[in-house]
């Protein structure tokens, strides 16, 4: 565990396990490198590395009111550039798969391959929006109640429960706000045709909310992409249902190296 210095003002704090290929965990808005707690033992199999985005956990706030999604991924790069790794696997979460395609869009030779988790290209869905739009509002002006609720959705037990609690504690919550507007209005759809790298796409077969982008994944990048239906499973992947969703990332790490 440690603190990217990428300028002498601002620092990215991540984590980082394991050798061989790297690859890198994004997570969403309101939450940290916590969410994939459960990830940790695929250090056994690869170089895994999980970063706070700015303004979340320990990291740096940085223009909070005016970044953009691709700040963020030039984040990711940036924190690749501090770790001397040229390329790597690309993991994304739900809204931090916005920030997962903004990097493989614009650092294709840097990207080993991508690892979406209820990933969207684009927000489309009238129950998306309202996700979103509830998320912007609470991050305004809840953001206490929004971490609550997060942590309630993202737990196992009383102890991962108060650690993010404590730990989200301190974020930023204006930075919450615009990574949540950044992803809310980011759109990759039409440059899906042109990825070329390994895609993994994984969702649980419970959420019927985000099949729709998974048609349009289905619709849009190349044949070779894989598409996984986790059994008996909710959004919340990393956390609530790792053991599957942890052994598809393995199969997919050890046959794309």
């Amino acid at each position: 565990m440690a603190l990217a210095g990428l300028t002498s003002e601002f620092q990215i704090y991540y984590e980082k396990l394991g050798t061989g290929a790297p690859l890198v965990f994004l997570h969403p808005s309101g939450m940290s490198h916590l969410v994939f707690k459960y990830q940790k033992e695929l250090s056994q199999y690869c170089q895994t590395i999980f970063p706070d985005v700015r303004g979340h956990g320990r990291s740096s706030v940085k223009d909070p009111e005016t970044f953009t999604i691709w700040d963020l991924a030039d984040d990711v790069a940036s924190l690749l550039d501090h770790l001397l790794i040229d390329e790597a696997f690309i993991c994304g979460y739900s809204a931090g798969g916005s920030i997962a395609q903004a990097f493989v869009e614009k650092y294709p030779h840097r990207t080993k391959g991508l690892i979406l988790s209820g990933g969207f290209s684009q927000v489309s869905t009238f129950a998306l929006k309202k996700q979103f739009q509830t998320g912007i509002r609470l991050a305004k002006n809840t953001p206490a109640l929004l971490n609550q609720f997060l942590v309630s959705t993202h737990s196992n037990s009383q102890k991962d429960r108060k650690e993010m609690l404590e730990y989200h504690k301190q974020s930023d919550p204006k930075t919450w706000e615009r990574f949540y507007k950044e992803s809310f209005a980011f759109n990759c759809t039409d440059q899906l045709k042109e990825w070329s790298f390994p895609m993994l796409f994984l969702y649980g077969d419970r959420t019927e909310y985000m099949h729709p982008y998974r048609r349009i994944y289905t619709k849009n990048v190349h044949p070779r992409a894989k598409f996984v239906i986790l059994n008996k499973a909710l959004h919340q992947l990393p956390i609530k249902h790792y053991k599957s969703f942890n052994a598809e990332i393995q199969r997919f790490i050890t046959g794309s190296t």
